[in-house]
């Protein structure tokens, strides 16, 4: 079949039962991420391989085994499928749905920024996949960022890499203990999680979305110019603020701006609460509504000030 040759200068492929490898599709600190062909299937799949060096190491490997279970559990078009995991030689992988498409951290790239209409429908379709994740599965993905939706050539906006998915009150002992680490993306992580004194669930993805939907609608890091560390303490702080989106891109209306900022509260209490909460905001900016602003004195501690009317 054309196409089914591997990259020049792309590392050595894996030899793996079954699969034809194609290229190398991504690389992350734990695993390679190889297009390959699936003879058994007859069609493209991505195949995602932990490194060697972690094979031994029972932490990672049982990390890995966790994300290919979440992912092979939740089945909603929305979310990048797994059909299973595997063993060859010494190798553990999981062979996963091959997205024909991008993600929106290359889309950024290449435009700078998306217009308010399709920022409305990532969010739509990333709030009913973790809606479904969340309320089905009690799952958390925990690092929602551009780079980690996709879009495929139908135009299915899809969520991928479950690699740092936090599982709520799953495991037959009971509560998976808060770990002693920060996981997350610097840029997009939620207070809690930096703080990491709470059990993160659904809010937690929905500051990451709110962080995720400012920088593809403004074209900017919510908290640019810093480094991962001033990013996680400025997402904490009381005193660090975005500026108001409109700034960056005055054609945004005030209903998208004051759903970043419900999303986008540091104290989650004081976020908008649900995914459902989400989805219907987005339903009513569509039709123009105007919400009632937040008072901006209140000790929500909102990442973001958006002050009504201020076009």
């Amino acid at each position: 079949m054309e196409g089914r040759r591997v990259s020049e200068n792309a590392e050595t492929p894996p030899d793996l039962p079954g699969l034809e490898m194609v290229s190398l599709a991504g690389e992350g600190g734990m695993s390679t991420v190889w297009k390959a062909f699936d003879r058994n299937r007859g069609k493209f799949v991505a195949v995602k391989v932990l490194k060697t060096e972690f094979t031994a190491d029972s932490e990672e490997l049982r990390l890995f085994k966790e994300e290919e279970l979440a992912m092979e559990r939740i089945d909603h078009p929305g979310i990048v499928k797994s059909f299973g995991m595997y063993t060859s030689g010494g190798k553990w992988y999981f062979v996963m749905e091959y997205v024909d498409g991008y993600n929106f951290a290359s889309l950024l790239a290449r435009k700078r920024h998306l217009g308010e209409g399709d920022c409305l429908l990532i969010c739509e379709s990333v709030a009913s996949a973790l809606d479904y994740a969340w309320n089905d599965h009690g799952i958390v993905h925990c690092d929602i960022k551009p780079a980690n939706i996709m879009v495929d050539s139908s135009g299915v906006v899809k969520i991928a890499d479950l690699g740092l998915c936090h599982t709520f009150a799953c495991l037959a002992g009971g509560r998976r203990p808060v770990p002693d680490h920060v996981t997350g993306t610097p840029a997009y992580i939620s207070p809690e999680q930096v703080y990491g004194d709470l059990e993160p669930d659904c809010r937690a993805d929905i500051y990451s979305l709110g962080a995720t939907l400012y920088h593809l609608s403004t074209g900017r890091l919510l908290f640019p110019r810093l480094d991962n560390e001033g990013s996680m303490k400025a997402h904490c702080s009381d005193v660090a603020q975005a500026k108001d989106p409109r700034l960056y891109r005055a054609e945004l209306s005030e209903g998208f701006c004051q759903l970043l900022e419900a999303m986008l509260v540091k104290d989650r209490d004081m976020r908008v609460q649900t995914w459902k909460d989400v989805m219907e905001m987005c339903v009513e900016i569509e039709r123009g509504t105007r919400f009632k602003p937040r008072d901006a004195s209140s000790p929500s501690s909102l990442a973001l000030s958006v002050l009504a009317g201020d076009d």
